[in-house]
């Protein structure tokens, strides 16, 4: 029983699982907005909400979370896609939430900004660092005492 976890955790890797954790998250949040109205939310991203109704971001939250979980499966390289996908919604709420708490529009915006980037800031970092680049050591291997 504990060889197909194995398998998984071998085939994700560190990069497939980032876009699972992202992705899962993501479609449930999309429901939520297609499902439960939200009057809060929607003086938080009237910035956002002034471009699309909240039905068409959930949409996106939503279509964002998919795009993020099927290029979990896909190698490094061929998944940025995904990580496009799964970083787009949280900035764009981010910068909106920014926004609504600079003009005074819903000041309690910005606690919620922290909550947006980090998932996004992770991301970046998960992606650099499990990207394709080779790293060169710069120790000079085979060679000890310098």
């Amino acid at each position: 029983m504990g060889a197909a976890p194995a398998r998984w955790r071998r085939r994700l890797g560190w990069r497939g699982t980032a876009l699972l954790a992202c992705g899962l998250p993501w479609i449930v949040y999309g429901v939520g907005l297609l499902t439960t109205p939200r009057p809060g939310l929607v003086r938080a991203a009237s910035v956002v909400t002034s471009v699309m109704g909240l039905h068409c971001w959930g949409a996106v939250w939503l279509g964002c979370g998919v795009l993020a979980c099927l290029a979990a499966g896909r190698r490094s390289g061929r998944d940025t896609w995904g990580f496009a996908a799964a970083a787009a919604p949280p900035s764009i709420w981010a910068l909106a939430y920014l926004a609504a708490a600079a003009t005074g529009a819903y000041r309690e915006a910005w606690a919620s900004i922290p909550l947006l980037a980090a998932p996004v800031l992770l991301l970046v970092v998960i992606a650099a660092v499990t990207g394709r680049r080779r790293r060169i050591c710069s120790c000079g291997r085979g060679r000890h005492g310098r």
